[in-house]
């Protein structure tokens, strides 16, 4: 019983988290905020379940890419058994596991909150999930023999992932509007968009200015 209780404690803090720091902004939520949306008297349980707000904040997302890598591992074992591992597929992967988080409010809410992270992150091309870094992984060698120095490949990778988490967070709005743009469309046309942006183009002898 007291597990449960602990559990349920713990399940209510990272739930008032995530919908004040998606809808608040990161750096605008106080710990005292959560712990009473959380309806929790202990204005330490934060720390004593998560260590703080960087722990709170690794829970949320861990409880989202949990799922999120079961979901891509599936689709990535499909692609290496069909041989048709390419950008665009692996793009695909990522971007419709993605999209699948606005099935939830809480899904939305994780959307949200990587766009903060993105913000915060200067659109950096790391991860902390692991299929998303095979992701990374396999599409930077893919990219190997295009040209690109490091630098132009860094910036293609920046937008990619800002295009990608910036536009499935609107999305994310404008599905509890009831927007009629089909959600596939929104999909296939990132798809495209980030294959383009990493593929387009091959860096030959430029002249530096």
């Amino acid at each position: 019983m007291a597990v449960r209780a602990e559990d349920d404690t713990r399940e209510a803090l990272l739930d008032a988290a995530e919908s004040l720091f998606a809808a608040e902004g990161l750096d605008n939520v106080s710990l005292a905020a959560i712990t009473r949306l959380a309806d929790q008297r202990n204005g330490g349980a934060i720390h004593y379940y998560f260590g703080g707000r960087d722990g709170l904040l690794a829970a949320i997302l861990d409880r989202h890419e949990a799922i999120l890598d079961d979901i891509r591992m599936t689709s990535l074992i499909e692609l290496r058994r069909t041989g048709d591992v390419t950008i665009e597929a692996l793009l695909r992967v990522a971007v419709e596991s993605l999209a699948g988080r606005l099935d939830s409010a809480s899904g939305r809410s994780f959307l949200a909150i990587q766009r903060d992270r993105v913000i915060e992150s200067g659109a950096a091309w790391n991860f902390r999930s692991a299929t998303m870094q095979l992701i990374a992984a396999e599409t930077e060698a893919l990219l190997s023999d295009r040209g690109f120095d490091d630098a132009e490949q860094a910036e293609r990778f920046r937008l990619v992932t800002q295009l990608v988490i910036h536009r499935l967070a609107d999305r994310s709005r404008e599905e509890t509007l009831k927007t009629t743009t089909p959600r596939t469309l929104v999909v296939e046309t990132l798809v495209s968009a980030a294959t383009s942006i990493l593929t387009a183009g091959r860096r030959q002898n430029a002249t530096r200015v």
